[in-house]
């Protein structure tokens, strides 16, 4: 339970000042939907765009975690909570392939947790 309400801390510090576009429920859901996931969690795509409009959530984990499952399970969490689409990539990042490196030089993200 503290992890969650520190991912949903963030999660608003981030919202407010800016750097991601979430409202106050997709946040929450977020945050309720990476609870127990372990390793690196990052938003990517519109959502970092502050003046871009719209677009669904894109969530890219980094967890040595089976990925399949993984971005079920964080996907159906956050439907669970919230109607919005939702996008999870899992990369295990100790065995990032060469694409999935050039992938992550080439985004802008913010770190979630």
């Amino acid at each position: 339970m503290r992890e969650l309400f520190w991912a949903m801390n963030a999660l608003d510090v981030l919202r407010q000042t800016g750097a991601i576009r979430l409202d106050a429920e997709e946040a929450a859901a977020l945050a309720a939907a990476l609870q127990g996931i372990p390793g690196e969690a990052w938003l990517f795509g519109s959502r970092v765009e502050p003046l871009r409009r719209g677009g669904d959530v894109d969530v890219l984990l980094l967890t040595d975690q089976p990925a399949f499952e993984t971005s079920q399970t964080v996907a159906t969490r956050f439907f669970s909570r919230c109607e919005e689409r939702i996008d999870v990539i899992v990369f295990d990042p100790a065995r990032l392939n060469v694409e999935q490196r050039e992938f992550l030089k080439h985004i802008k993200r913010v770190r979630l947790a």
